[in-house]
């Protein structure tokens, strides 16, 4: 599979996954919210943060290593993939095991002190039994998630990497289906920790199943071993690891740091606006992530034409959408807070303004690096990002303090436009050789969105006191006005006529 036809098949499977993120964000949000309260609602996310580092500790093996054996797999290197995949999988294995054993140590802790959650804090006193026993089935389920994620990762050797990405798709609507009766018994945090992670095993037996059956040639096994290409995996695969760490430093930080300093309250208002741009920015990453495999491929066969192409379509529909999701979703806030949320309050419309700034930056930075990340080129990259955010997370105990919310998101802000302008540079490094990039359409998207978002910010003080559904069409028809602006901003025209042309020479073929 290659071309526009792998690059449907990849798009198709993210869009589903996708739609499985959003469905559980707005199937279980709301009704942690209606059970458990605004405050259950941000304990709960508080200990999900607590434990996610350990998601962390594979340290980038598995994408690493299935992008390596995507590469070997296309050049025939048979031998060297068993024992690459064999050699990766002993040293996950490893990890979980002995991060597994030590994660017991969680029940001894005073994990509900660290937390406030005994009571000092802002929200009321949880038992220690139900802190620490639900901080160690998270924990479990997280580990388990490193396996799961090698697992659905193979199939990109096959050129079959939708396939994953529908498994990890069933993962996240098992864990929804089985949280949901927990939600509605009121159960305690330990009881719906323990049915996610169930619904998580499920699925795990699943893709075992279909790996088995679809690539029976490449399933993995336990019987090779080469101790000397450990430090190159380690080597490799560690700054994928910095990359996943960044991104807890970003995600899960913020969240620990205001649940100290501000209550589980604010958490719940940060984590649900950011959540409703995550949805958002996740639609665009659709796209982005659907191209990834197909730049692996391409670079693995040094296509450079091909991949010339494929950045220069896929930065205009990428950056011609990020201003039409975000804006419309900051236009939506107050109807969401409302039909969603059932609570007008968790509306802030300064939360919701640097929030659609933050995530239009970092759409825009996140189909920047897929060309490092799918080429196994990203070692700046990924040390550059995780400088970033450590020093984003130093600022954040400084400025939640004073600032609270408001200042998370500045901070954040400002991180974003500092990496992204530092990726642009790696693009032009990693294109040197064969053209010099253009900036025209970065720059172009930015005026765009400052543009869009001031206005925006003007309208919002009377388009939230108007009916939801005038709301509604308000946030429509301004995404309508600038997906106008977008074709000639964005040279959109040649974009489609090469894209319908391909789409034609395929159809008469298999005609």
């Amino acid at each position: 599979m290659s071309g526009i036809k792998g690059i449907a098949k990849n798009l198709a499977a993210n869009f589903g996954s996708h739609l499985v993120a959003v469905l559980q964000q707005v199937a279980l949000t709301p009704l942690f919210i209606h059970k458990y309260g605004a405050v259950g609602l941000g304990e709960w996310i508080t200990l999900s943060s607590a434990v996610s580092a350990l998601g962390t500790l594979d340290f980038g093996i598995q994408t690493f290593v299935n992008q390596d054996l995507a590469m070997r797999y296309h050049r025939g290197d048979m031998e060297g993939l068993h024992i690459q995949q064999s050699t990766a999988l002993r040293m996950l294995l490893g990890i979980v095991t002995v991060v597994g054993l030590l994660s017991l140590t969680a029940l001894v802790m005073p994990i509900e002190r660290w937390l406030r959650m005994d009571g000092g804090g802002y929200g009321p006193a949880l038992s220690a039994h139900e802190v620490r026993g639900t901080v160690l089935v998270l924990a479990f389920t997280t580990l388990t998630g490193i396996v799961f994620g090698f697992f659905t990762g193979q199939f990109l050797v096959l050129n079959r990497a939708h396939v994953g990405q529908y498994w990890a798709s069933a993962k996240n609507a098992a864990m929804i289906l089985f949280a949901i009766p927990c939600l509605l018994l009121h159960t305690s945090f330990v009881v719906l920790a323990l049915a996610q992670w169930a619904g998580m095993l499920v699925c795990l037996a699943g893709t075992l199943i279909t790996l088995f059956r679809t690539g029976r040639e490449i399933f993995p096994t336990l019987r090779y071993w080469d101790g000397k290409s450990v430090p190159r995996i380690l080597g490799n695969s560690g700054y994928f690891g910095l990359i996943y760490a960044s991104t807890l430093l970003c995600y899960q930080v913020p969240v620990v740091i205001l649940a100290r300093y501000v209550g589980p309250v604010e958490v719940a208002v940060f984590a649900t606006t950011r959540t409703i741009f995550s949805m958002t920015r996740n639609v665009l990453n659709a796209f982005t992530q659907a191209i990834g495999p197909e730049v692996t491929t391409l670079y693995a066969r040094q296509d450079w034409p091909q991949l010339s192409r494929l950045y220069d379509y896929s930065e205009r529909a990428v950056f011609a959408l990020i201003p039409v999701a975000n804006v419309g979703a900051l236009l939506l806030g107050p109807l969401l807070a409302h039909l969603w949320l059932h609570d007008p309050g968790m509306f802030r419309p300064g939360v919701f303004a640097l929030s659609a700034a933050v995530s239009i930056v970092m759409s825009a930075k996140e189909h920047k690096f897929q060309f490092q990340f799918s080429t196994n080129t990203h070692q700046e990259l990924s040390r550059f990002m995780f400088g970033t955010y450590a020093a984003l997370a130093v600022a954040w105990y400084f400025v939640v303090p004073r600032f609270g919310t408001d200042g998370v998101l500045a901070a954040w802000l400002l991180a974003e436009i500092v990496q992204v302008l530092y990726i642009m540079g790696l693009n032009h490094k990693f294109f040197a050789h064969h053209q010099v990039l253009e900036v025209k359409y970065p720059v172009r998207l930015a005026l765009l969105s400052v543009a869009a978002l001031a206005a925006t910010l003007e309208i919002l003080p009377h388009s939230e006191l108007l009916p939801l559904l005038v709301q509604a069409a308000v946030a429509i028809a301004a995404g309508f006005v600038l997906l106008g602006l977008d074709v000639p901003i964005f040279g959109l025209v040649p974009v489609w006529g090469k894209l319908r042309g391909i789409l034609q020479r395929r159809m008469a073929r298999l005609a």
